[in-house]
């Protein structure tokens, strides 16, 4: 169960690596674009999304930049595994679920009001 019950504006279900696509960079833009506008915005990285959250990638300072403006970032623990990434390799401020499809089905269904999916 999610403890924050807030609604989010838009919330981006990311699934692909941040070097597969340029669609990425353009989402984690749109992204800043929404905080800009004071937009409350939330991510969940699955499946090959999870790479965005790891330190050192592509758009990864773009990521720990949305962190720092209140942008709740949420990583499957079951991909992390899956991709090898270690939760010490996350950038700080990423949340770990272990039940990553319970939470995605609540924020989906209850508390984002848009969703964006990649």
């Amino acid at each position: 169960m999610i403890k924050n019950n807030y609604k989010i504006d838009i919330g981006f279900v990311i699934t692909k690596a941040p070097l597969e696509s340029s669609i990425v960079e353009g989402i984690v833009t749109l992204a800043q674009h929404a905080v800009d506008k004071e937009k409350t915005v939330g991510i969940f990285l699955i499946s090959d999304g999870v790479w965005l959250g790891k330190k050192n990638q592509k758009n990864g300072k773009s990521i720990a930049d949305l962190i720092k403006k209140c942008v709740e970032v949420t990583i499957s623990k079951d991909h992390l595994e899956a991709s090898g990434i270690q939760q010490e390799e996350l950038l700080s401020g990423i949340r770990v679920t272990e039940k990553p499809y319970t939470e995605l089905v609540e924020r989906v269904m209850e508390r984002w009001h848009q969703v964006i999916t990649i």
